[in-house]
Formats: C-alpha cells, sequence, structure tokens
C-alpha cells in the first residue's frame, strides 16, 4: 500500500507556486523528450478555450484531435480554420464529437485512435450554459447543462479510459469553472453541472491511479471573453420563447434578476482567454505525478483557493479511513 504522501499528489498547491512551476515549463515538451509528438484531445473545440489549446497544443509540438459537433454544419468555418493551421510543423486533424451522443463518441475517439494510434491527453472542455431562475426552468431546461458538461465529459472518459489503460499511461484533464465552487444565482443549472463534472472527475482520479491515469481539474474563476456567454443567451431566449401563459406571468417577479443576469453574462474584455488555454497546456506538460489535482485561473482565484485547499483536506481525511486507499497505486 502507498503511504498518504504519494496518495495526496493530487493536494491542491499554493497558486503562486503552482503557476511558477508551470511558467518554467518549456513548450515542445513531450516530443522534445521523447522524440514523437503527444497526441492530445481536445473537445468543444469550435470556439473560446478548446480552439486556443488547440492551437497552443499544437505549436507546442502535440499532435491534437480538435474535437467539435456540426463539422459540416454550424462549425465548418471553425474546422476549417483549424484545418489549414496544420502543417508547417503543426499537426490538427478534426473529428466530429457531439458529446451529448454516445454513439458520436465512441466513433470520434475510435477515429482518433485509428489516425495516431494513441491518445496520451484528453482535455475534456466542451461545455454550455442555460441561464434563468430555477423556478422557471423545465427539469429538461437545468438537465440541458448537466447532460452536455458532466454527461458530456462521462461519455468521453469512457470512451478514453480503456485505451489509456491498455497503453499504459495517460492525463485527462477537466476543463471546470471557479462556480464548481461557488452559486452564482440565475445559474443554478450550470452551477450544478460543474459541481457533478468536479465529483465525478475527483472519484475518477483515484478510480484510475492505479492504471497509471493522472486527472486534473481547470477551474477559469471569471467572465473570460468567449462565446459560450453568447450563446448562454441564446440558450435563454429559446427557452423563454417555450414557457407557458404560467411561466411567462412569473418573469415579473424575475425581471430584476434576469436584468441582473443578462448585465452578469457580459464578458470582460479586459481578461485575456489565453490566460486559461495556456494554464492548461502548462499543466499537460509537467511532469507525470507533479501536476496539481486542481488549477484556477482568474482574477477570483484568491477566493476560490481557499475553498479547494479544504476540501482536498477533508478529502484526504476522509480517504484515510475508506478501504479503497489499499489499492490506489500510481506505479
Amino acid at each position: 500500500m502507498k503511504d498518504k504522501s504519494t496518495i495526496s499528489r493530487r493536494t491542491v498547491l499554493a497558486g503562486g507556486a503552482a503557476l511558477a512551476t508551470l511558467a518554467t515549463t518549456r513548450s515542445g515538451w513531450a516530443q522534445a523528450e521523447t522524440g514523437e509528438r503527444p497526441v492530445v484531445l481536445i473537445t468543444g473545440t469550435s470556439s473560446g478555450f478548446g480552439r486556443l489549446m488547440a492551437e497552443g497544443f499544437a505549436r507546442g509540438g502535440a499532435h491534437v484531435i480538435a474535437a467539435m459537433r456540426q463539422v459540416s454544419g454550424r462549425n465548418a468555418a471553425a474546422a476549417e480554420e483549424l484545418r489549414v493551421l496544420s502543417g508547417d510543423g503543426m499537426a490538427i486533424d478534426v473529428v466530429e464529437i457531439d458529446v451529448l451522443s454516445e454513439q458520436s463518441v465512441n466513433a470520434g475517439v475510435a477515429r482518433a485512435i485509428e489516425n495516431t494510434g494513441q491518445i496520451d491527453v484528453l482535455v475534456s472542455n466542451a461545455g454550455i450554459v442555460v441561464p434563468g431562475p430555477v423556478e422557471l426552468q423545465t427539469p429538461a431546461d437545468f438537465a440541458s447543462n448537466i447532460d452536455t458538461n458532466m454527461g458530456g465529459a462521462l461519455r468521453v472518459y469512457r470512451a478514453v479510459v480503456p485505451h489509456m489503460r491498455d497503453q499504459g499511461q495517460g492525463t485527462i484533464i477537466q476543463m471546470s469553472s471557479a462556480l464548481g465552487r461557488a452559486i452564482d444565482p440565475m445559474l443554478g443549472g450550470y452551477c450544478a453541472s460543474k459541481l457533478a463534472v468536479e465529483a465525478a472527475a475527483d472519484a475518477l482520479a483515484y478510480e484510475v491511479a492505479a492504471s497509471n491515469i493522472e486527472v486534473s481539474i481547470v477551474q477559469p474563476a471569471d467572465a473570460y471573453p468567449t462565446r459560450l456567454q453568447e450563446n448562454a443567451i441564446r440558450y435563454w431566449e429559446e427557452m423563454l420563447s417555450r414557457r407557458d401563459a404560467a411561466d411567462r406571468a412569473k418573469l415579473d417577479v424575475y425581471a430584476p434578476h434576469i436584468e441582473a443576469m443578462l448585465a452578469g453574462l457580459e464578458p470582460d474584455r479586459d481578461l485575456d482567454p489565453r490566460e486559461v488555454s495556456d494554464a492548461v497546456i502548462h499543466l499537460a506538460s509537467m511532469p507525470f505525478g507533479e501536476r496539481p489535482g486542481r488549477l484556477t485561473v482568474g482574477p477570483y482565484k484568491d477566493g476560490i483557493d481557499p475553498v479547494n485547499a479544504a476540501h482536498d483536506q477533508l478529502q484526504n481525511d476522509m480517504m484515510e479511513h475508506n478501504p479503497i486507499i489499499g489499492l490506489l497505486t500510481l506505479d
């Protein structure tokens, strides 16, 4: 049985120390060390953090599998933009994956493995926000956050983990949010989905440690300008169009809340989303066994880190009394 110091490699690192370590990591990480391109599968690459990560990983020497839905439809231009980048030392393959469909996920992952022979890093990034008062959301509206953000991650885990186990090692980076720890009224479904995906990723980290697979969570901690907010407003408007007369009558009650919600969905243009994508790329480049279990990036980091640290302490205390601890090993 491993001692507790081995199990607690997932303890939360102090923010400054973690970022200092990440900042010293060179680009072209695995290729420089092995002579081969590491293969990185990223979901949700049509825009935002995913799009930036796809290009950043490729420029760093990785072979990127850029996954997105509607490759021949709504996201055709985004797919072509990534394809054009491939070449001149960069390798990017675009694969269609809709994380809402197990069949699509399985087919896309199988195609990626057929083309490259391996998946070294999975970045589970696809996500949506369907905002609004909990009272005005049908179970289906509320669950749409969870089915994409949590269910989508689970479908991809199920497709990728067996492959990583067979190849003897792998890294999974799960994109979350500061709202996986703190609750934002009017974003109840989104917060629930991020709370759920963090719980699942934490459990997965314990369960696959013996297979030499590491799991880390990244929490952006502010309204970085991506298409997430624009899409959230579209989802809100679509949800309103489906409300019956009784629910529409409640809109007046929530009018000030809705006004505040829409203002809060305005992205902060002073923030650079590359802070997040760069942090993910550096996290992936850290030596196996030295990555933090969580990394928070953004202005609200100082508020979220103590919550993560308290959770980490509680979790480690609980694991001391859990019989599964004897089954955990990173060898």
